[in-house]
């Protein structure tokens, strides 16, 4: 007799972005399936309202997340752009921020699932609010540096500090 499949693998049991459907849909949050299949939504942060993007990587059986920070850095930048890079991905916790090619900065965090398994609720939850916080914590210091044209590690000083209770 085969056993019966737990809830999440009878709601999933074909596509592992079934599974961020259904955590977007359980909060009512509006998303497209892009044309590559991955599953793209907007959520509003501190800042600004931030475009997140998951992917399911078959190849390395990897579930992806990206969140673009919506800034460009432009070519006389760069190379202070990809010093703070160095100094913001040192201070993350979990995944990295990286710039493309165009200049846009995104973080990006995967986890690794064994081939056939799927992603939980829950995890799939914590992946959105691990690329949340990191944008939250590290926007300003993007913000600083090519918007105000401060310097890397003035930039990333400014987003250093914990607060603690309310004011």
């Amino acid at each position: 007799m085969e056993s019966p499949l737990s809830e999440d693998e009878a709601l999933f049991s074909q596509d592992p972005l079934d599974v961020v459907e259904h955590v977007l849909e359980a909060e009512n949050l509006r998303f497209d399936r892009t044309e590559r299949g991955d599953v793209a939504f907007t959520l509003s942060g501190g800042w600004r309202d931030f475009g997140l993007c998951f992917t399911w990587r078959p190849d390395v059986d990897c579930l992806q997340v990206s969140l673009s920070l919506d800034m460009c850095a432009p070519a006389a930048l760069r190379g202070q752009v990809y010093e703070l890079l160095a100094g913001v991905n040192a201070r993350a916790s979990l995944g990295l921020f990286e710039m493309r090619d165009d200049g846009e900065i995104l973080f990006r965090f995967g986890t690794p699932l064994l081939p056939g398994e799927y992603p939980g609720l829950g995890q799939t939850a914590g992946m959105i609010d691990v690329a949340m916080e990191a944008a939250e914590r590290f926007f300003p210091a993007f913000d600083f540096l090519i918007r105000c044209g401060k310097p890397p590690a003035e930039a990333l000083a400014a987003c250093m500090f914990e607060t603690v209770g309310v004011a």
